[in-house]
């Protein structure tokens, strides 16, 4: 019977690939584990079982390291030359030791290690080959056991699985872990003709189930002889041992590392480099992102006298979250509310002036609100429906909205205006210069009197010619500036005229707001508050 190899052959064939032209002959392999009578299965059983066990070691923690790493080179008799590049590494949660070597030759030595002495003992042991850097494993199912080492490999190792690097039974089952080139397994692979469903290979949590210690398993429990419960942790329980099992992988109502665990297999490093690269890249994409600042219309609320803190919120300027409403508010004269539970939002417009709004809201904790609440400080209820003041407070904004634009014209009208007196009175230098270029003086002959006639009757046109036309800017101008006061003496009579009107409509609104008091003091705070004047009287109960 030929032995399994692990993962020996897997580097060989990652650095060099196979040559798509060779051919094995599968069929008459004498790997057959196929028993040939009563006899010869229990042989084989054994043996297979033999092969597959990890023998028992010492316990690394107490031996030490060193001591086990000198007997493992021992075994091996490597020249001390040779083991520069060599790193023994210890794990001590599954008491083995790993063994990294650069060459090849080495890696064969530490194969073929049967047998360590230690401290004087001599310890069986069983080393086997890692699947090489750079792979992932995938499983499939359903493998004939008479399918020997050879076969396997025949038929799963080829040119129609290009990434397919080694394949490796598990125990004596019919599952099959298959070593692929990279980071990805792919959903199926072709075992001969035959194509076969591939998964991805999950290894599962080791634990023995005398100790109940996970990491490590029964052949290579660190501690024999130390019995721990599984399901509660008690040391060294007797047979009639009860008690309420709780895994310690994920903490369900069963023993630890159960087939109900949902933790009994651990998370494939393909799936976690995966995460981990996802991670990278979102904390990258965030990290370029500019930084996200509030707006100029966003809200902050904003509580006023004793009421406390607003629990509602305000995420524009003409809405609030849930069934809150928005009406205008008043100015410096406005009387509030006494109870000072009204909570107000102010935010600033694009022109930075600030437009008050109220905001109403009901709280989710509480229910129904009576004027009881109300006058001890309650915040007020919102009904359905809209306030009284609802309509009116909306033509108070767009009146605010349009005084606003109203003022952006003024000043825009104001600039124009500066910009024309600016040209109306230009710097005396250019002025010269174009009169001079505009209309340029002839040079004067000093001769006869016929000569010095003729240059005096041209030159008096020319200079009535500049006269006129200086006056005609000058008119144009005064035009242009009788048009634009009249222009800014409507606007400000229009201003005038909304101003009054929302004085009109703030003085009604104080009126309400006084009748609303007048009635919560005269009525409602009389039949709340008990009557002081009546008093027992002595010697009546």
């Amino acid at each position: 019977m030929t032995e399994d190899r692990g993962w020996q052959s897997a580097g060989a064939r990652k650095v060099g690939a196979r040559s798509a032209g060779a051919n094995r002959n599968g069929t008459n392999s004498t790997t057959s584990e196929a028993p040939r009578g009563r006899n010869g299965g229990n042989n084989i059983k054994t043996r297979i079982l033999r092969a597959s066990r990890i023998p028992q070691l010492p316990s690394i923690v107490k031996t030490g390291s060193t001591v086990v790493a000198d007997a493992i080179m021992a075994a091996t008799s490597i020249c001390t030359e040779d083991l520069r590049g060599d790193t023994l590494c210890p794990n001590v949660q599954q008491n083995i030791m790993v063994a990294s070597t650069p060459r090849r030759e080495n890696a064969d030595r530490y194969v073929r290690v049967r047998q360590i002495v230690v401290l004087g003992r001599t310890y069986e042991v069983s080393a086997y080959e890692a699947a090489p850097h750079s792979t992932c494993k995938g499983v499939i199912r359903g493998i004939p056991l008479v399918d020997g080492p050879d076969v396997k490999d025949n038929k799963l190792v080829n040119e129609r699985n290009p990434l397919a690097l080694a394949a490796k039974r598990i125990g004596s089952t019919g599952t099959v872990i298959v070593a692929f080139d990279g980071h990805s397994v792919p959903n199926f692979v072709r075992y001969g003709p035959t194509l076969v469903r591939c998964s991805l290979y999950r290894k599962k949590t080791d634990i023995r189930y005398a100790c109940g210690r996970p990491g490590h398993r029964a052949d290579a429990c660190p501690s024999p002889g130390d019995v721990v419960c599984r399901g509660c942790g008690a040391s060294n329980p007797d047979s009639q041992h009860q008690c309420t099992p709780r895994c310690r992988l994920c903490g369900g109502q069963h023993l630890t590392a159960d087939k109900d665990c949902k933790q009994r297999f651990q998370i494939p490093y393909v799936v976690r480099r995966r995460r981990w690269e996802k991670s990278r890249a979102t904390d990258q994409d965030q990290a370029k992102a500019p930084p996200s600042h509030p707006t100029d219309g966003q809200n902050y609320r904003q509580s006023r006298g004793s009421g406390g803190p607003s629990r509602s919120h305000s995420r524009s300027p003409s809405r609030s979250r849930g069934r809150s409403q928005s009406r205008g508010g008043s100015r410096g004269g406005e009387r509030r509310y006494r109870s000072g539970s009204r909570s107000r939002s102010r935010s600033r417009s694009t022109g930075g002036q600030q437009q008050p709004t109220g905001v109403y809201a009901r709280s989710k904790k509480t229910g129904s609100l009576t004027w009881a609440d109300t006058v001890r400080g309650g915040p007020p209820e919102v009904v359905s429906g809209s306030l009284p003041e609802h309509a009116e407070s909306a033509r108070e904004i767009a009146q605010l909205s349009e005084n606003a634009k109203m003022r952006e014209t003024i000043n825009r009208l104001m600039s124009e205006v500066a910009e024309i007196k600016n040209a109306r009175n230009p710097p005396p230098q250019p002025a010269n210069a174009y009169t001079l270029e505009a209309a340029p003086q002839p040079m004067e002959v000093h001769g006869s009197e016929e000569g010095s006639s003729s240059s005096n009757g041209q030159s008096a046109p020319k200079k009535r010619a500049v006269a006129y036309e200086q006056d005609s800017v000058a008119n144009r101008v005064k035009s242009e500036l009788r048009d634009t006061l009249s222009a800014l003496s409507e606007i400000i009579k229009q201003l005038r005229e909304n101003f009054a009107q929302l004085q009109v409509t703030l003085a009604a609104q104080n009126d309400r707001l006084s009748e609303v008091e007048s009635f919560l003091e005269n009525v409602v705070a009389p039949a709340l508050t008990p009557n002081a004047d009546i008093q027992p009287q002595p010697g009546f109960v």
